[in-house]
């Protein structure tokens, strides 16, 4: 016997085809995803018309019984297919396309069920379904290749192998209707176009997720951003929460979730954090004015930017700052592009200079900041007058910093 006769061909074919049912249809099984389910159904039913057609060569077999059921199996097979294509092209592959293709294959059911073969009947018959196979084909190709001309990313990857292996069922059809000659090859078919399709869709699940991925990370950065304090979370190092509470610092945030912790500055600051990744937390941490005694170094802690005109107005207001416990940074006359960003800009100049740096930056991470003077304009501030007194800056800076 040759190593291509049929028999060996059908088993191998089987053998593949189950392997394949098998991995596809775990894995459909475990996300619930009826996509790859019709193609781990359409496997099995194509797997089992050849387990059938390399049995039925054994000694006993009927070979009438063999050809009928092999016919029905891969009539199965097709229809599964096409609920898979369907699935996987939405858009362009109308939902009922697989019933109208169980519906053009009836005669295929009524010729190995109720009818004698070979016989006139069954020769039409036959005849019909094959002719509904070719058209199932016909227009399986016409919409991928619609798909593909769209741009569908499964439609630029599907089409070319579905036309590739499209052809061999299209000479088996014709090879066994003009020439009565049997070419079993629609397994091989299968196996290739399953491949082709399991890759796709594999590649567009991990390019979908890894999409996904991106703007859940983009859209985490934006919301911790606009946190009032500063964001932590237990499971990654932080140096300014070290330097502040520790090297221990995890161990205390996980020991009590909601406190209030005094810092290496001799500061109140009150912690709040939610349950990420089983043990560990994410929050944030804001200095805790309330507890702070009276107002001297009620800044403490606090960084405090100056853009001021006035030379006389900049050295008075640092030295009231520092008096306070700031730590004043002197912008002069234009805002630094890049960081770092003070907890309280007190701002003289322009408002107009601020538009870039305001809106990249200090509302997003909202920032308090005070107009001295200039324009009464609406926005996220508070607002001056040109030499007011300690008093009202005191005042204004209290009500500021203790606004929740």
């Amino acid at each position: 016997m040759s190593i291509l006769d049929w028999p060996i061909l059908d088993a191998l074919q089987t053998g593949a085809l189950v392997a394949m049912f098998l991995n596809i249809g775990v894995e459909a099984l475990s996300r619930r995803d009826r996509t790859m389910g019709w193609l781990a159904l359409a496997c099995c039913l194509v797997g089992l018309r050849h387990a059938v057609l390399a049995l039925g060569n054994l000694p006993g077999m009927n070979p009438d019984l063999v050809n009928r059921a092999q016919s029905l199996l891969a009539t199965s097979g097709f229809v599964a297919l096409c609920a898979n294509l369907a699935a996987l092209f939405p858009r362009y592959i109308p939902r009922r396309f697989p019933g109208w293709m169980l519906l053009g294959l009836i005669p295929n059911f009524i010729r190995n069920l109720f009818i004698a073969q070979p016989g006139s009947w069954d020769t039409w018959m036959h005849h019909a379904a094959n002719l509904a196979y070719l058209l199932g084909c016909a227009f399986l190709l016409a919409w991928t290749l619609r798909a593909h001309q769209h741009g569908d990313r499964m439609g630029k990857r599907l089409f070319p192998g579905l036309l590739v292996v499209t052809l061999p069922v299209a000479a088996e059809i014709a090879a066994l209707s003009l020439f009565d000659l049997r070419l079993r090859l629609s397994g091989i078919s299968l196996m290739i176009l399953t491949m082709i399709i399991g890759n796709s869709w594999q590649w567009l699940a991990v390019n979908t997720m890894e999409s996904r991925l991106r703007r859940l990370e983009n859209e985490l950065e934006v919301w911790r951003s606009l946190v009032p304090g500063t964001t932590f979370r237990t499971n990654e190092p932080s140096l300014e929460m070290e330097g502040l509470f520790g090297e221990d610092w995890p161990d205390r945030i996980k020991a009590r979730p909601a406190a209030t912790l005094v810092g290496a500055d001799g500061s109140s600051y009150r912690v709040q954090s939610q349950t990420l990744l089983h043990h560990e937390r994410a929050g944030w941490y804001e200095r805790d004015e309330v507890e702070l005694p009276g107002h001297q170094g009620f800044l403490a802690g606090w960084t405090v930017a100056l853009g001021m005109d006035d030379p006389g107005q900049t050295i008075r207001l640092q030295a009231l700052l520092g008096s306070w416990g700031a730590n004043v940074q002197l912008w002069g006359t234009v805002p630094p592009r890049e960081g770092p960003y003070p907890s309280v800009l007190i701002w003289a100049r322009e408002p107009s200079i601020l538009t870039v740096w305001r809106e990249g930056d200090l509302v997003r991470r909202r920032s308090r900041w005070i107009q001295v003077g200039g324009p009464i304009t609406k926005g996220p501030h508070a607002r001056l007058e040109p030499g007011a007194s300690d008093l009202e800056i005191q005042n204004l800076l209290d009500r500021l910093l203790t606004r929740r």
